[in-house]
C-alpha cells in the first residue's frame, strides 16, 4: 500500500521518473563537480549523460498516455534554466510544439501543446540524443463539477465496456460515470491535468493538508483503484462511501470519486500520460 502524504510521490504504476542508460548531447559549463548547483552555458560541450542526467521519461518501448510530457532530471541543481532548456531542445517527428515547466531546480518537463497521435511510435530528439517513446490509445477523461460526472472516451469513442450508472441521472448513457468531487470549501480545481502514477491501495491522511485527523472534516482513509493527476494530491478514484452523493452532489475533499467498479475499469484502461480535464 501507498501512503500518500499529498507530496510528490515517486511509487505507485508508472510514475514519470525512470533511470536510462545512454549519452545525451547538451551545451553545458559546469560550475562546480563537488554536488553543488550546475551552471549551464551555451558552450557547445558534448557531455555524457550520467555526468549531468540521472534520468529521463519516459521510458523506451513502454507504452504511455497521449498528453505524456519528456520529462529530465539533472543530477544537481540547475541555475541557469534558459540555457538548459535551450540545449535539451526538444523535437519530435510527429512535430509537436511545447513548453518547459520546472517541476524542482532539479527536474524540467516538456509539455507538448496538444495531444500525440495514439497507438503511434514517436521519434524525439532531447539534446541531439534521438529516443522515441510509444503511446497507446487515447483515454481522455472529463470531469463535469456541476453535473457530478466523469466521462472517458478511448480514441474518441464512448467505450461499449464501462459500467453502467447504477442510478439516475445518467442512467445507462454511453461512457458516463457518475461522479462526485470537491464540495464547497474544498473545490475540485478546475484545468488539465495528465495521470502521473496509479496505485492499487492509497492512505490518504488529511493531516499532510493541514487538517487534523482529528477534526470533523478529518480522515485516514484507505483509498482503492487511486490514478493520481496532480503533485499536490488529486485523485480519481473509488469512493465507495459516497456512492448515493454520485451523480448528485460534490461531497468529497476535492477528489474526483466514482463508484468501486467505474474506479477499477478507470485504473485498468487508464494510461500514465493520458489526460484528465476537469470542466466547471
Amino acid at each position: 500500500m501507498t501512503v500518500f502524504n499529498h507530496a510528490a510521490s515517486d511509487k505507485g504504476v508508472g510514475y514519470m521518473r525512470v533511470l536510462v542508460h545512454g549519452v545525451l548531447a547538451v551545451v553545458v559549463v559546469a560550475t562546480t563537480t563537488t554536488g553543488g548547483a550546475l551552471g549551464i552555458e551555451t558552450a557547445g560541450l558534448r557531455l555524457p549523460l550520467g555526468s549531468m542526467i540521472e534520468s529521463t521519461q519516459p521510458t523506451q518501448g513502454v507504452p504511455v498516455g497521449v498528453a505524456h510530457p519528456i520529462v529530465v532530471t539533472f543530477k544537481r541543481p540547475i541555475t541557469n534554466r534558459a540555457a538548459a532548456e535551450m540545449a535539451l531542445d526538444v523535437t519530435s517527428t510527429p512535430a509537436m510544439t511545447g513548453k518547459f515547466e520546472w517541476l524542482d531546480n532539479k527536474v524540467v518537463q516538456w509539455v507538448p501543446d496538444g495531444f500525440w497521435p495514439a497507438h503511434s511510435t514517436i521519434k524525439l530528439t532531447v539534446g541531439g540524443q534521438p529516443m522515441a517513446m510509444t503511446t497507446g490509445p487515447a483515454v481522455i477523461g472529463t470531469a463535469h463539477v456541476a453535473d457530478h460526472t466523469f466521462t472517458v472516451t478511448i480514441d474518441g469513442q464512448t467505450p461499449p465496456d464501462m459500467p453502467a450508472p447504477h442510478h439516475l441521472p445518467h442512467l445507462g448513457e454511453s461512457g458516463v460515470l457518475l461522479a462526485t468531487m470537491g464540495r464547497p470549501e474544498y473545490e475540485t480545481p478546475i484545468g488539465k491535468y495528465t495521470v502521473l502514477a496509479k496505485d492499487r491501495n492509497v492512505l490518504m491522511d488529511s493531516s499532510s493538508v493541514g487538517i487534523p485527523v482529528d477534526h470533523p472534516d478529518g480522515y485516514m482513509t484507505e483509498v482503492e483503484f487511486a490514478v493520481r493527476i496532480s503533485r499536490r494530491g488529486l485523485f480519481v478514484h473509488s469512493a465507495p462511501w459516497a456512492v448515493e452523493s454520485m451523480g448528485f452532489e460534490n461531497v468529497s475533499h476535492g477528489c474526483i470519486g466514482v463508484a468501486p467498479a467505474g474506479a477499477e475499469w478507470y485504473y485498468n484502461t487508464v494510461n500514465v500520460g493520458d489526460p484528465v480535464i476537469i470542466e466547471p
